[in-house]
């Protein structure tokens, strides 16, 4: 049994997934079936998570485990490769570094996004004309309209009914879907790549969860689905900056795959900078460039805005989606 579910069954009291639980793709979408629609009033959210597994300690270190299919965490100080590391990270937190050089494909696709996304007086029509031109977004489009998200009791198969059926909002979902998801790849042979198939299936199950989270507070529901699904740019960019620094030192073919507990630790805030970076200089929307400013300077742990409390209490969840799997 892998480190990472012993871990997750201890944190759960001992309870395992009952046998024929769902792959974790079906587990992220059926999570995502949760959406609800904002109240009339608005509502602040709950400082601390509001479903029930609220008291179930911190998942970091088992979802690390998860995430890199590594081997248990040390409960050891951090070892000597490890301060070269996170050196390294450091060094390139403080340096002029551009976002194109931490997420080589971000230039090719944030302009699409930003084009499609950022005129919220688009029609129905326009969106029709940009998913129309691309098979990848015809089929995410009809894809998500037969999804739980809609539901819908009859599934359909022609373009012109998926997008009548999700309207703009659901086919700004699909577009960013289709646009943000290749940033995501990487070499297989390195931390990245070993990530890449994970971090996804996490950031739609907390892409998901944030979406609902932030109806619920009164905020824009899709500002919250775009937190929720490009908050792991973090730990992309971070990786790949680590697979780097791991190729100085001859290691790129078989990386390091047990970690001190205290370097899994020092990599969260890490992250939330790393996401911060990359965001900010990018000012999709005021709210997003608000929030990667709050996580430079607070981290996700210490946010206090609507926003990022729902994306805290949206990757915890998450999180603990994956692991249960």
């Amino acid at each position: 049994m892998s480190s990472w579910i012993q871990r997750v069954g201890a944190l759960l009291g001992g309870r395992m997934p009952a046998a024929g639980v769902a792959a974790p793709e079906l587990r992220a979408r059926r999570e995502a079936s949760q959406v609800q629609v904002a109240p009339a009033t608005p509502v602040l959210v709950a400082e601390t998570p509001t479903f029930a597994e609220a008291a179930i300690p911190d998942p970091q270190q088992p979802f690390f485990e998860w995430l890199l299919d590594a081997g248990a965490t040390l409960d050891v100080p951090l070892l000597p490769h490890e301060h070269r590391l996170l050196t390294r990270l450091d060094g390139v937190l403080a340096s002029d570094a551009a976002p194109a050089e931490l997420l080589p494909r971000a230039p090719a696709v944030i302009p699409q996004l930003m084009n499609s996304l950022r005129d919220e007086s688009q029609s129905a029509h326009a969106l029709a004309e940009r998913v129309a031109k691309d098979p990848n977004l015809v089929a995410e489009v009809i894809r998500l309209a037969n999804s739980s998200l809609t539901r819908a009791a009859e599934p359909v198969s022609d373009l012109a009914q998926a997008i009548s059926r999700l309207g703009t909002q659901g086919l700004r979902r699909a577009i960013a879907k289709v646009v943000l998801k290749p940033i995501f790849d990487a070499p297989p042979k390195s931390l990245s790549g070993r990530a890449a198939s994970r971090l996804w299936l996490h950031s739609e199950a907390k892409a998901a969860e944030c979406l609902r989270l932030a109806a619920a507070a009164g905020l824009d529901p899709f500002e919250g689905y775009l937190a929720g699904l490009m908050h792991n740019i973090g730990w992309t960019a971070m990786l790949r900056t680590l697979d780097r620094a791991l190729a100085r030192h001859g290691a790129a073919g078989a990386p390091p795959l047990q970690y001190s507990s205290a370097f899994v630790q020092a990599l969260e805030p890490r992250r939330e900078r790393f996401f911060a970076k990359l965001v900010m200089p990018w000012q999709l929307t005021d709210s997003l460039t608000a929030l990667a400013t709050e996580l430079r300077d607070d981290g996700l742990i210490a946010t206090r805005s609507a926003l990022g409390t729902a994306l805290r209490a949206a990757d915890r969840s998450a999180s603990l989606a994956m692991l249960r799997v």
